[in-house]
């Protein structure tokens, strides 16, 4: 039989939807497919993945962005190459979202098709890895967090309200951006680095982002006033955010960061202690099952 290691953290969205273990089990057996499974955050995701993930010929994730970039980071760590399904069970569930796979666990466990594979890039910053997201200044944190009910909750419009204020309220720091063609130094409120187009459950904030296109698409919003925030919040939702005057829009393959005035930066939607970051796309690094509706 085929091995696969199944990675859950229960603790992700608070497993809303319950018990999923026999569903995958059943599910992988009819592929024959024999399942190890593995709990985190006791050894941590990261962990699990370079201590189990060799040998296996399939890596199942059930937990939400923070877990799955610890998984890609361990294997890059490692050099595997092993396809990864990912069973959202998260807060945002950019990745999912990004890579169409259903929000409802359940329905994503059972289109996995061990067959059924693609590419996708991913980041190497310093001496480490990153699913998707490098981001500066506490808007991402504080906007996950309204992310996790409160949309379906207050409606569309107090979603993005509470956004704007959010927006507001950050602080200011200073950073340094150099990719392959410019370099420039500005005040900031957020700065983002990422491989796809859904950042914070934003899921057109950077339109034209492809999970393929071997670039790292950055986006720097400066200091803004009431009028200019509530004008950059209607264009994130639309997909227009680089229209904005206040906001950099920049694409590479390569990126330096600095930044003066900040103690921690979002690696994966989950709080990191900050460090100057080289960054770098991995093109087509990982591969994919294909749960995609």
């Amino acid at each position: 039989m085929k091995k696969a290691l199944a990675i859950i953290n229960k603790k992700a969205g608070q497993r809303r939807n319950g018990s999923l273990e026999e569903q995958l089990i059943r599910q992988l057996n009819a592929q024959n497919f024999e399942v190890m499974i593995k709990y985190t955050p006791e050894d941590g995701a990261e962990g699990i993945t370079r201590r189990y993930a060799c040998g296996k010929d399939l890596i199942i994730i059930a937990g939400g962005d923070g877990t799955i970039g610890e998984v890609i980071k361990g294997m890059c760590l490692e050099e595997l190459q092993i396809p990864i399904g990912i069973i959202p069970t998260g807060t945002v569930n950019d990745l999912a979202r990004v890579h169409k796979i259903p929000l409802d666990a359940k329905k994503a466990i059972g289109r996995i098709d061990a067959e059924n594979t693609y590419s996708s890039d991913t980041i190497k910053m310093n001496d480490t890895y990153a699913g998707y997201l490098i981001a500066l200044g506490s808007f991402m944190t504080a906007f996950a967090k309204i992310g996790s009910g409160m949309k379906s909750k207050i409606g569309r419009f107090a979603y993005l309200f509470a956004g704007i204020n959010m927006l507001l309220k950050l602080k200011k720091y200073k950073v340094n951006i150099k990719t392959d063609n410019e370099e420039f130094e500005t005040d900031a409120h957020l700065t983002i680095v990422t491989t796809m187009s859904s950042v914070g459950s934003l899921t057109r904030l950077i339109e034209n982002a492809e999970i393929d296109d071997g670039l790292l698409h950055i986006i720097n919003i400066e200091p803004v006033n009431l009028v200019e925030a509530v004008h950059i919040m209607f264009l994130a939702v639309t997909g227009k955010i680089a229209d904005h005057p206040k906001v950099n829009y920049l694409i590479s393959e390569n990126v330096e960061i600095s930044v003066i005035g900040l103690k921690d930066m979002n690696i994966d939607g989950d709080l990191h202690d900050y460090a100057d970051a080289s960054i770098t796309v991995m093109k087509r690094r990982i591969t994919l099952l294909d749960l995609g509706k």
